[in-house]
């Protein structure tokens, strides 16, 4: 009987997966996010930073997203001995619902083929001007363009800003 419950439950999991270009695999803690995927880039622990021990960030305010990039060389190989060639990627946007406008600081961040790139502890890419107050524990979704990899949409946790998350910087 708990084979058939733990078969249905795997079951249930690939089913909600079908149709989506973004695997949303990964668990969330109070000092990470969620885990995703478009293309070839892997998206992991993205959080949004929320406000100051659980305080809502104000509608029309600015709130920081954070992250790590892994550009996954084409093929999956890491060290190019079979023949498969590595591709550099570009993020080239973020955008959400939730604000009307994003910025990349800096402008689009560049992503060396298997090499990891950490967004944070300072802010580098910002949700301006909230639509609507944005409470710490919810989910936003954003939508992550990229050069190559494509676009996907993955739904992460907005976190509040304490304990190690004080190291992070908000949204200036």
């Amino acid at each position: 009987m708990r084979i058939g419950a733990v078969a249905a439950l795997a079951l249930l999991g690939v089913l909600c997966g079908c149709g989506s270009d973004v695997d949303e695999s990964g668990s969330v803690s109070p000092e990470a996010g969620v885990d995703g995927q478009v293309g070839k880039v892997d998206l992991r622990d993205v959080f949004v930073l929320g406000g100051d021990n659980g305080a809502d960030l104000p509608a029309g305010g600015s709130a920081p997203v954070y992250l790590t990039l892994v550009n996954q060389p084409a093929g999956g190989e890491t060290n190019g001995t079979s023949g498969t060639q590595a591709e550099d990627d570009v993020l080239q946007s973020v955008t959400s619902p939730a604000a009307a406008s994003t910025e990349i600081v800096g402008g689009p961040v560049n992503l060396p083929a298997g090499q990891d790139v950490r967004i944070g502890p300072d802010a580098k890419i910002i949700l301006r001007n909230l639509t609507a107050a944005l409470p710490s524990g919810g989910n936003i979704e954003l939508t992550f363009t990229f050069q190559k990899a494509g676009t996907g949409t993955v739904s992460v946790p907005v976190q509040e800003r304490q304990e190690s998350l004080n190291t992070y910087s908000p949204a200036p």
